[in-house]
C-alpha cells in the first residue's frame, strides 16, 4: 500500500500559517507519530482527516482576514469544552444540550443528587427511559458483577458506548470480546452532568455507538473542600449502604496552578432471599398454576413425587407403611426425626422462605482522583489527571440442589421416587474485583483568532479478579447416600459440616486485564462569520491501542485441576474526525419566519487492526508449555457521517432532524475460525442432513464442515434518523417540551447459523456450499453432491428499532412559595425486530421478557424556597410478556400457564426527598437531605419461579422501601 508523503517543503508551507508558525514546533525525528526520513507518512485513509485538520488550521488565516480590527468575542458554542473552557472542564466533547440538533438527554449534578441513586447504573435505570436494561448488576447474581450494564434502545451493551469526559475507558475483557467498561466506579458526587445521545453516533464517536453514547462529565472546578457522608438502607435495615467522600481544590501562584483531588469509599451489605417474600410468592404461584414444574420446591426442605427425575408428578405420595399423604408434595418440619406422621401432617404444605441466596449486593467501591493544571503564560496550559477506582463484590452463597431419591434408597420413606430440595447455607464463595486506573497528560495551546489545540496521551488500565463455584452433582455414590439421608432430616438442627465436600464443584478463578493507550490531537475554532454566528470546526486525530493480558486461569472439577491459557489480543484503531456547526440565521438577524436556522455535520473515519489468537486454550500447568497459536489478523475500515438541522420559524417552536450511520466491529471470537470437522455417513443420517437441490437426498459422507469465526467478516452497519419538535411557548414562560421520533436500521449483523440453514438457502449464501463432481447416473444439470459446508460466522442478519421520546419541563417561580420544576419523560418503543436472513420472518422483541418495554417513563416535581427544598419522582414501567420472543408457541403457552397470565403487569415506584441548607452559624455551607425511595413500599409484581427463579419483576428494587440520609459540608 502506498503512503501519502508530505515533504519538508510541504510542511514548510503549512508552517507559514501564522498559528502554526507561532505555536507549534515540529521535530524531524522518527517518532511514533509517523515521521520517517524527513517525511510525515500517512496512509491514504488518514489523509482525509489530515486534510480536514489542514483546512481547519488554514481557516484561522481566513478568519483573521475577515475580522481585522474586530474586538475579541465571548467563547462560542460548537467546540470541544477542553478547547474553550479548559479551566473548568477536561471534557473533550462539545458541550451538548437538550435543545441541540440531535436529541440529547442531559442530567445535571442536582438531578443526580436528588435521585437517591447510589451509582450511575442505578440512576440511569430509573431516570433514562431509553435505557432498556431489565435490572441492575447488583440484582444479577450471584456472582454479582461489580460493573454496570447500560443498554440504549435494546441493541445490546456492546452497542452502547460509554465515555468519561469524552474519552473511552479500558474494556472489561470477556475472552472473546472487549466488553463494556465499568461505569459504577465513578462516585455520583464527582459527576457534573451526564449527556446521553440515544441514537447511532459513530459519525462523531466512532465504533460501538450504534445504539448511542453516554458521556459522563466530571466536576473540575472545586474550590475549597466538600465533605459528603451518605447512608442508605431499607426500612427493616436489611440492606445497608454507606458512602463517604472528600472533594477539594486549591490554587497556587496567583491562580496559575490548580490542584484538585477527591477520595471516596462506599460499602454495602447483602440482601438475602429470605429477607423478602419474593421467592416464596414466586414458588407458590408456580405451584398453584403448574405443580409439575419442580422449581416450586426452592427455598426449603420440600419433597415431591416424580416419575422421570426432573419434573414433579401428580400421584399422591405413599409411605412405605402404606399410608397415603393425599398429596404429591410434602416438606420436612422443624425437629423432624423420621416420623411418618410428621410427613403426613405436612402433606400439600411447602416451605419456601429459607433461602439465603443473595438477591441484591452493592459493590464496595474505593476511588481516588488527582488533577493538576499549570498555566504557562496566556497561551499554554498543561494538565495531569490521575484516577483509580476499585470495585469489589463478594457473596457467600448456599448450595441449592434438587436431589433425585429413588424408591429403593434406604433413606426414602416413600414407595415412589421423589425429588428433594436441599439447601446448605453459606457453602460457596463467589467474588469479583475490578480496578480501573486512568492517567491522562496533555497540553492546551491557545492559538490566534480564538483557535485552540489540545495534545494528549492517555494510559488506562483495567484489572479484574474473579472466583466462582458451581455445584454439578454428588461427588460419589457414598456422598449421594449421605445427601439422601440429609434430605429427610432437619438440617437446621443437624447441619452438615462442609457440605461442599459432598458435591462435585466446578471451581474457577483467575485474573484478566486490558490496557488502553491513546494519543490524540484536537483543534477547534471559528472558520468564518455567518449571518447567525461563527462557523466552527472541531477536528481530531487519534490513535489508540487496546490489548488484553496474556493469562492462565485455573479451574477444577472434583479437585482435578485444569488450566486454560488466553494469549494477548490486541486492537489498534486510528481515527480522524471533523465536526462543523453552522448558525446560518439567528434571532439577531430578524428574518421573518426564520428565527433560527442551524446546520451541523460530522465525518469520522476509523481503521481497526485486530490480532487475536483465541482464548481458554487447555494447557498442562500455569507455566505451560504453551502451544503455537497462530493469530488471526483483521483489518477493516469504516467512514461514517452525521448531518442535521434545526429550524425555528418563531421563538415558540423549533423543528430538528438528523441522520447518521454507524458501525460495530466484529467481536474477537467472531474472526477466528474453528478447526474443520468431518461428519461420517452415519452421523449425517442421524442428523438427517439432506440436499434440496438433489431431491432432498441424504448428503453422502464424509462431509467437511467449517465453523466458528470468520476473518473476512465486515463490520455491522447501522443507519439512524431522528426528527422532532421542541416547543417553548412564549405565553407559558419556563415551559419546554420535545417530541422526537428515532429509527435505527441495522444490517450486516453477524450470525452463527446452523448447517440446516445453509443447506436450505444455498442461493442466499453463495460460496458457502462446495459441491463435487457429478455422480454416475446423475441427470444433466443436476448439481454435484455437497462435499463442504462453511457455517462460519456470516454478515447476514438485520434489525430495526423505532421509538418516540417525549419530554417536558416547566420551571416557574412564585414570590411566596418559591421556585418549582415540573418534569416528565417517556419513551414508547414501537418495534425492535430482528431478521436472521433475507426472506426470513422478523421477530419483534419489544414488550417481551428479554426485550425493551413498550412504555417506560418517569415524572416529578422539584421545589426550592430559600434554604428548603423538596421533590417527588415516580418511575413507570409498562407491562411485558412473560415469554421470550424466540420461544415457540408451545413453550410460550407453558410460561403463560406458569404465570397464570400472558403479561407481567405494569408497575410504578415513587421517591421523595427533603433538604435544608444552613446559611449561617457554625453549620453555614452545610446541607442535610432525607430521601425515601419507594415511598408507598410497592412490591414488584410476582413472577412464577418457572419463569424467573428470583420470584419478582427485576424492574423493581428488591430492597423495596428505603431511606437515604445525606450530610454535606463545604469548607
Amino acid at each position: 500500500m502506498k503512503f501519502c508523503d508530505i515533504s519538508d517543503e510541504g510542511m514548510a508551507a503549512i508552517m507559514r500559517l501564522p498559528s502554526i508558525r507561532e505555536r507549534i514546533v515540529l521535530q524531524k525525528t522518527g517518532s511514533s507519530m509517523g515521521i520517517k526520513n524527513g517525511y510525515w507518512r500517512m496512509k491514504p485513509w488518514f489523509g482525509v482527516s489530515a486534510f480536514a485538520l489542514g483546512m481547519a488550521l488554514a481557516a484561522q488565516t481566513a478568519y483573521a482576514d475577515a475580522n481585522v480590527g474586530k474586538a475579541p468575542e465571548e467563547p462560542f458554542e460548537g467546540l470541544a469544552e477542553i478547547l474553550v473552557t479548559a479551566r473548568r472542564s477536561l471534557n473533550t466533547d462539545i458541550r451538548r444540550s437538550e435543545d441541540d440538533i440531535q436529541p440529547y438527554v442531559v442530567f445535571g449534578s442536582e438531578e443526580l443528587a436528588q435521585s437517591g441513586a447510589q451509582n450511575v447504573e442505578d440512576f440511569l435505570q430509573s431516570r433514562l427511559p431509553m435505557n432498556t436494561a431489565q435490572s441492575t448488576q447488583s440484582q444479577a447474581g450471584p456472582p454479582t458483577s461489580v460493573a454496570g450494564r447500560l443498554d440504549l434502545r435494546g441493541l445490546g451493551a456492546d452497542e452502547t458506548l460509554v465515555l468519561v469526559d469524552g474519552r473511552r475507558l479500558p474494556s472489561i475483557p470477556t475472552g472473546d470480546s472487549f466488553g463494556q467498561p465499568n461505569i459504577n466506579g465513578i462516585p455520583m458526587s464527582q459527576i457534573e452532568r451526564i449527556e446521553v445521545l440515544p441514537t447511532t453516533a459513530s459519525g462523531i464517536y466512532g465504533g460501538g455507538a450504534t445504539g448511542g453514547v453516554i458521556n459522563v462529565i466530571l466536576k473540575r472546578n472545586y474550590s475549597g473542600v466538600d465533605i459528603e457522608a451518605r447512608y442508605n438502607n431499607a426500612l427493616d435495615f436489611a440492606a445497608g449502604q454507606s458512602y463517604f467522600a472528600v472533594n477539594g481544590g486549591t490554587t497556587l501562584e496567583d491562580g496559575r496552578t490548580r490542584i484538585m483531588g477527591a477520595i471516596s469509599r462506599s460499602q454495602s451489605r447483602t440482601l438475602l432471599a429470605n429477607d423478602r417474600s419474593f421467592l416464596r410468592r414466586g414458588t407458590q404461584l408456580q405451584f398453584r398454576n403448574d405443580p409439575l414444574n419442580a422449581t416450586f420446591l426452592l427455598g426449603g426442605p420440600n419433597i415431591c413425587a416424580t416419575v422421570d427425575g426432573f419434573d414433579c408428578a401428580t400421584d399422591a405420595l405413599m409411605l412405605k407403611s402404606g399410608a397415603a399423604l393425599k398429596s404429591a408434595v410434602t416438606s420436612i418440619p422443624d425437629g423432624y426425626k423420621g416420623s411418618a406422621a410428621d410427613l403426613a401432617a405436612r402433606a400439600g404444605t411447602l416451605i419456601n422462605d429459607r433461602s439465603d441466596l443473595p438477591i441484591w449486593t452493592g459493590p464496595e467501591v474505593t476511588t481516588y482522583n488527582l488533577n493538576v493544571r499549570r498555566e504557562f503564560g496566556e497561551s499554554l496550559e498543561v494538565f495531569t489527571d490521575f484516577s483509580r477506582d476499585e470495585s469489589t463484590s463478594k457473596n457467600i452463597t448456599p448450595i441449592q440442589y434438587s436431589l433425585y431419591v429413588p424408591e429403593t434408597a434406604a433413606a426414602n420413606p416413600f414407595q415412589q421416587d421423589v425429588l428433594a430440595s436441599l439447601n446448605f447455607p453459606d457453602a460457596l464463595t463467589q467474588s469479583q474485583k475490578t480496578t480501573n486506573t486512568r492517567v491522562n497528560v496533555g497540553g492546551i495551546i491557545r492559538l490566534p483568532h480564538r483557535w485552540s489545540a489540545a495534545v494528549e496521551y492517555g494510559w488506562l488500565r483495567n484489572k479484574g479478579r474473579s472466583m466462582s463455584n458451581v455445584v454439578l452433582g454428588p461427588a460419589s455414590d457414598a456422598a449421594e447416600e449421605r445427601l439422601q439421608a440429609a434430605a429427610f432430616s432437619d438440617l437446621r438442627a443437624n447441619p452438615i459440616t462442609d457440605p461442599a465436600s459432598l458435591f462435585n464443584v466446578f471451581s474457577s478463578s483467575g485474573k484478566d486485564g486490558a490496557t488502553l493507550h491513546t494519543g490524540s490531537l484536537r483543534l477547534g475554532g471559528p472558520i468564518f462569520r455567518l449571518p447567525g454566528g461563527d462557523l466552527t470546526a472541531t477536528a481530531l486525530l487519534e490513535q489508540r491501542r487496546e490489548s488484553t493480558d496474556d493469562k492462565v486461569n485455573f479451574s477444577s472439577v472434583g479437585g482435578t485441576p485444569r488450566y486454560n491459557w488466553s494469549p494477548e489480543a490486541r486492537q489498534d484503531v486510528k481515527s480522524g474526525y471533523l465536526e462543523l456547526n453552522a448558525p446560518i440565521v439567528s434571532a439577531s438577524n430578524e428574518v421573518p419566519f426564520m428565527r433560527e436556522l442551524q446546520l451541523m455535520g460530522s465525518v469520522r473515519h476509523d481503521n481497526y487492526k485486530t490480532r487475536y489468537a483465541g482464548y481458554s486454550i487447555p494447557v498442562s500447568s500455569a507455566t505451560g508449555p504453551f502451544p503455537e497459536q497462530p493469530a488471526v489478523k483483521g483489518d477493516l475500515s469504516s467512514t461514517n457521517y452525521t448531518v442535521g438541522f434545526k429550524y425555528a420559524p418563531i421563538s415558540d417552536i423549533a423543528l430538528r432532524a438528523s441522520w447518521g450511520n454507524g458501525f460495530l466491529a466484529p467481536k474477537l471470537g467472531n474472526i477466528r475460525s474453528e478447526a474443520p470437522s468431518v461428519l461420517s455417513s452415519q452421523l449425517i443420517s442421524f442428523l438427517n442432513l439432506r440436499d434440496p437441490s438433489r431431491g432432498n437426498a441424504l448428503l453422502p459422507g464424509p462431509l467437511t464442515v467449517l465453523g466458528g469465526g470468520n476473518p473476512n467478516l465486515q463490520p455491522e452497519e447501522s443507519e439512524s434518523f431522528s426528527a422532532g419538535v421542541v416547543m417553548t411557548p412564549s405565553f407559558l414562560s419556563g415551559f419546554r417540551a420535545s417530541v422526537d421520533l428515532t429509527s435505527i436500521r441495522k444490517s450486516n449483523e453477524v450470525q452463527n447459523l446452523p448447517i440446516s440453514f445453509f443447506l436450505a438457502n444455498e442461493a442466499v449464501v453463495p460460496g458457502r456450499i462446495v459441491r463435487g463432481a457429478n455422480l454416475p447416473g446423475d441427470a444433466p444439470g443436476t448439481p454435484g453432491p455437497i462435499t463442504t459446508v462453511d457455517t462460519s460466522a456470516i454478515n447476514l442478519a438485520s434489525s430495526r428499532m423505532k421509538a418516540i421520546d417525549i419530554k417536558a419541563d416547566y420551571n416557574f417561580k412564585d414570590s411566596d412559595l418559591g421556585s418549582f420544576r415540573v418534569y416528565a419523560a417517556a419513551t414508547h418503543t414501537f418495534e425492535l425486530s430482528s431478521r436472521a436472513a433475507p426472506g426470513q420472518p422478523a421477530v419483534d422483541r419489544a414488550g417481551f421478557f428479554e426485550g425493551p418495554l413498550k412504555w417506560r417513563a418517569n415524572l416529578g416535581v422539584d421545589w426550592q424556597n430559600g434554604p428548603w427544598g423538596a421533590g417527588w419522582n415516580t418511575q413507570i414501567y409498562g407491562s411485558y410478556r412473560v415469554c421470550m420472543s424466540v420461544q415457540t408457541a408451545f413453550t410460550c403457552a407453558q410460561s403463560e400457564t406458569w404465570q397464570g397470565a400472558a403479561k407481567v403487569r405494569s408497575q410504578n415506584y415513587s421517591d421523595i426527598y427533603v433538604n435544608y441548607g444552613f446559611e449561617e452559624g457554625v453549620l453555614a455551607d452545610s446541607e442535610i437531605k432525607l430521601g425515601i425511595q419507594n415511598i408507598f413500599n410497592q412490591r414488584p409484581p410476582t413472577v412464577a419461579s418457572g419463569v424467573d427463579q428470583t420470584g419478582y419483576s427485576s424492574f423493581g428494587d428488591p430492597r423495596m422501601q428505603r431511606f437515604t440520609l445525606t450530610l454535606r459540608k463545604h469548607f
